[in-house]
């Protein structure tokens, strides 16, 4: 019998270093794409709508992936799906640095590179939940506060490249900073698996030690031997003892499966909402540092300070909020509307702003809604 409970601690955090760095770097590609627009159109002579095509689909294919990195995990594990993943993205983003054509960038930048990030992305947060029980969601939170962090760190590092370098040595650099990802991607490694022989529990009071009998697995056997095997007492935790030495088998509970999930309705409405929710807050992503440099004359490297705040208040939101939600876990539903409906409302009102103050302003109110509803988007129906 295989026994694989979570350490909760140990090299699990470890594990939670490796995800945030895969966060910082996955993450801090994607929303930073945005600051490549500009010297596209500058370029390649096409439509503005076709420019934005880059971000958009990368965006796309990195929370979409989810079900075909799901099943390649099955099949080789969490670490080898983030290593390719780190591999796809840094090859995606170098064969866009040689590209010479707007539709070779699309390809290569936002479908090839976006299932890169997606790899990374969604391994790094698989990883770190089958090493942490009971204080997972503070792993969790922890793990994905790196993508607030890698908002932060790559938006004036793609500014500064974009003036140093260019636009192919820019990619070029991101491509190298994507292959770094298969460093952290080793370090996620699975739960070791210990082979136990059909003992439920051993407890020892003085020289006596409790087992089950081999030739009769629901009775306990008391022995004398202070070298006798014994499970730890952790991985016996489910099992309870009668006064008579009975051992009961332990309770199992009916899981959903995935047929259970699509045939309930509020999944249908709540994923819905979710995608009405993502696919607007894509146009603050992809178009913030745009708007700032185009429409309101903020300068470039000001601009990409403005995706820095958006960066920080990203990560304050994913770990104040998880945090209420953790203690108010009835309140998770109300946090995500809520949040959604401010940042909703504060994009309607940035429409206002004519300065670099209130564009900074609307970052930090969209940042910490946004952190919030990828923080809680899959846990408020719980």
């Amino acid at each position: 019998m295989e026994v694989t409970p979570a350490p909760n601690g140990g090299f699990g955090w470890i594990v939670v270093f490796a995800a945030f760095m895969q966060h910082v770097l996955s993450l801090g590609v994607a929303y930073t794409l945005g600051i490549y627009y500009k010297p596209f159109l500058e370029v390649f002579p096409v439509l503005p709508s076709t420019a934005a095509w880059v971000a958009a689909l990368h965006l796309g294919i990195l929370f979409g992936i989810g079900p075909v990195a799901g099943w390649l995990m099955g099949k080789i594990g969490t670490s080898g799906v983030s290593f390719a993943g780190s591999l796809i993205a840094g090859l995606g983003c170098i064969g866009a640095a040689f590209a010479t054509s707007i539709y070779v960038v699309i390809v290569c930048l936002g479908l090839i590179s976006g299932i890169g990030t997606g790899f990374m992305f969604i391994s790094s947060v698989t990883a770190v939940s089958r090493w942490f029980d009971t204080r997972r969601a503070l792993a969790t939170g922890l793990a994905v506060s790196g993508a607030g962090f890698g908002i932060f760190l790559f938006a004036p590092l793609v500014r500064l490249m974009l003036s140093h370098y260019g636009r192919e040595g820019a990619l070029l650099i991101e491509g190298g900073l994507a292959f770094q990802g298969c460093v952290f991607a080793l370090l996620l490694r699975p739960l070791p698996r210990r082979s136990l022989r059909p003992v439920a529990y051993a407890a020892k009071k003085s020289s006596l030690t409790l087992q089950l009998r081999e030739d009769r697995p629901n009775k306990l056997a008391i022995f004398d031997d202070e070298q006798e095997e014994s499970i730890p007492l952790g991985a016996a935790r489910r099992f309870s003892i009668t006064e008579n030495g009975d051992v009961p088998q332990p309770r199992t509970e009916k899981k959903q499966n995935m047929g259970d999930i699509v045939r309930n309705w509020m999944f249908w409405v709540f994923g819905f909402s979710q995608f009405l929710t993502f696919l607007s807050a894509s146009g603050p992503l992809v178009f913030l540092y745009n708007r700032a440099v185009n429409d309101l004359s903020v300068e470039v490297m000001q601009a990409a300070y403005i995706i820095s705040i958006m960066g920080i208040a990203n990560t304050a939101g994913r770990l104040v909020f998880g945090a209420l939600g953790n203690i108010f876990p009835r309140s998770r539903l109300f946090l995500l509307s809520g949040a959604i409906m401010t940042y909703g409302l504060a994009t309607a009102i940035s429409t206002l702003g004519t300065s670099f103050v209130s564009v900074a302003l609307y970052a930090v109110v969209f940042g910490a809604g946004y952190g919030e509803s990828v923080s809680h988007c899959l846990t408020a129906l719980h």
